[in-house]
């Protein structure tokens, strides 16, 4: 499971910096304890399932496309926009559909 997100620091301090290189620690810890406590109820309840978590600053389309290489599935979700919600991807699935390396399932 993986779990990106921009830190709370303004980017402007760190100059051209990728977000994926900000040093944030304690941001950091908190979000890998949402993240611990989310999938906590799965693993118990599938434990012969293997679990690996990835905690990144870089947008979810980038780390998905680059962990795709050592995996067999990668599964995302899509919202859909507007009046025909479901038939239009979003930005994070179009762009695995052209980068990923293994299949991709987009659910709803």
């Amino acid at each position: 499971m993986i779990r990106t997100y921009l830190p709370a620091v303004p980017l402007w301090m760190y100059g051209a910096m990728p977000a994926a290189e900000v040093a944030t620690p304690e941001d950091d810890a908190d979000e890998r304890e949402r993240l611990d406590e989310l999938v906590a109820p799965w693993i118990a309840k599938y434990p012969a399932v293997r679990v690996t978590t990835l905690l990144s600053h870089d947008s979810a389309a980038a780390v998905l496309a680059g962990v795709s290489h050592r995996s067999q599935l990668v599964v995302v979700g899509s919202h859909g926009h507007g009046a025909i919600t479901g038939s239009v991807l979003g930005s994070t699935g179009l762009q695995l559909l052209h980068h990923a390396d293994c299949p991709v399932y987009i659910t709803q």
